[in-house]
């Protein structure tokens, strides 16, 4: 059975003269001409391989010119910084920093509203009744207070009244400061 390759090639022969064999196979006629091919079978095509020097005839200058643009796959580039960005491409990433600037917004206004409900508080109180009311909570729902039997389901109220207790007191120091 015959390999894709010699399907495709049935008629070419090898590039090499002294060789009567099927050229399947491509290699660069030279370092200025990549794009055009001479066909070789599988052993000349190994023997190309060892010989070939993409390199050969440059000198030191060319040479390094070649492998500086090596590193950038032949591309230019500039420093760090210095090229701006394209305009569309940073609209469309403050575009998703917005997005989650409001998503993150929206579930802190969820919670600081949770929070108020829980302690059964309105919007428009200060610091001072918000302590008030969560002292009275505690006193009422702290686990050492509470039946043995029913300090375990308790708890986790107790837990729910603190951490809604930090937040309201979080966002009320934080507009304080602003």
């Amino acid at each position: 059975m015959l390999h894709p390759k010699e399907k495709e090639n049935t008629d070419r022969l090898c590039s090499n003269p002294k060789c009567d064999e099927l050229g399947i196979y491509p290699a660069p006629k030279s370092r200025d001409q990549l794009r055009e091919y001479l066909y070789f079978c599988i052993n000349c095509i190994r023997d190309f391989n060892k010989s070939w020097n993409y390199f050969e005839g440059l000198n030191e200058k060319e040479l390094e010119v070649e492998i500086r643009k090596s590193v950038t796959w032949d591309r230019p580039s500039w420093k760090f910084g210095t090229k701006t960005l394209n305009h569309d491409f940073e609209k469309a990433f403050k575009k998703f920093e917005d997005q989650k600037y409001i998503n993150n917004k929206k579930m802190l206004d969820r919670n600081l509203e949770n929070a108020f409900q829980l302690l059964g508080l309105n919007y428009n109180c200060n610091i001072k009744e918000v302590k008030t009311k969560y002292k009275s909570l505690a006193k009422i729902w702290h686990p050492d207070v509470q039946n043995k039997k029913k300090s375990k389901e308790n708890e986790d109220k107790f837990i729910h009244i603190t951490n809604a207790y930090k937040i309201i007191l979080e966002s009320l120091t934080k507009s304080t400061k602003n």
